[in-house]
């Protein structure tokens, strides 16, 4: 499954479909260890997914508890409990079962999972929060999710749904945090950009984490690449933040400030003027 996509999106049948394979189910085999990344959208969690199941080490880390997702496994499952037969289908044969939680599925996995604290978690973020909100628009624009996806429409330049693409990001990666931290948890940070860069050390992390043996680590995993658009994301970027800076001189609301009574702000404005004008007259 793309990053944030759900059946109902605009996905092509054919790569959402794909997920469900019983090319991808592995024999039944007991649950050792279990995984869970902690992710955002754009984070690059689809590209470190097919990674970490290339390796063969580490199930199918998949968005299981996704509603359009879980919704497909509930009918498939019959009379077995929902979960069980995902578990049942996908633990690797080391016993590793692994998933893929944007912050929105937490509620379903703590609904379903009897145990959550028997997993070790994995906080996937990006170091580059800009790009990976321009990333997230230009995704939704154009319903290019991930790298083998055609794109179904043309990106264009939009200051306020990069904004609120941004917001929901930090928004999600504060809860992540507060919700690891109220459980005394301490999960492994990665950056997408590192594992970007070398894939293998990224494994060997993960895998010295969970306490499994460092696999191999394939050069492609399963056909997937990072997804880049050349140039836009620099263009945009160098764009959002002259446009930003332009809007804090006039006065108006940026990313990351809260709602304020244009009264007040007036109010501010006049204080400070008059405090600058009184400065220039003492001794």
């Amino acid at each position: 499954m793309t990053d944030d996509k759900t059946p109902d999106q605009d996905v092509p049948a054919g790569l959402w479909q794909r997920q469900f394979d019983a090319a991808n189910d592995f024999p039944e085999t007991p649950i050792i260890h279990r995984l869970a990344l902690c992710t955002t959208p754009r984070c690059g969690s689809h590209f470190l997914g097919h990674l970490l199941h290339g390796t063969g080490a580490f199930g199918y880390p998949l968005e299981y508890f996704n509603p359009g997702n879980w919704d497909i496994w509930d009918k498939r499952s019959g009379a077995a409990e929902t979960l069980d037969h995902i578990k049942a289908l996908r633990t690797g044969p080391n016993g590793v079962f692994a998933t893929k939680l944007h912050h929105e599925h937490l509620e379903r996995f703590l609904a379903e999972e009897p145990a959550p604290l028997s997993y070790r978690f994995v906080h996937l973020k990006r170091r580059d929060l800009l790009k990976q909100a321009i990333s997230f628009a230009r995704a939704q624009q154009t319903g290019a999710w991930i790298s083998d996806m055609p794109e179904l429409a043309a990106a264009s330049y939009d200051r306020d749904l990069i904004a609120a693409k941004m917001e929901a990001i930090a928004l999600s990666n504060a809860r992540w945090t507060s919700f690891l931290t109220a459980l005394w948890v301490e999960p492994l940070v990665l950056y997408y950009e590192d594992i970007a860069e070398s894939p293998a050390s990224a494994i060997d992390r993960i895998a010295d984490y969970l306490g499994v043996e460092s696999p191999s680590c394939p050069a492609e995993p399963g056909g997937f690449s990072p997804q880049r658009q050349p140039g836009s994301k620099a263009d945009w970027s160098r764009r959002f933040v002259e446009e930003n800076r332009a809007l804090l001189e006039s006065g108006a609301r940026l990313p990351g400030t809260h709602r304020t009574n244009p009264a007040q702000i007036a109010r501010r404005r006049i204080k400070r003027l008059v405090k600058q004008g009184l400065g220039g007259l003492r001794p």
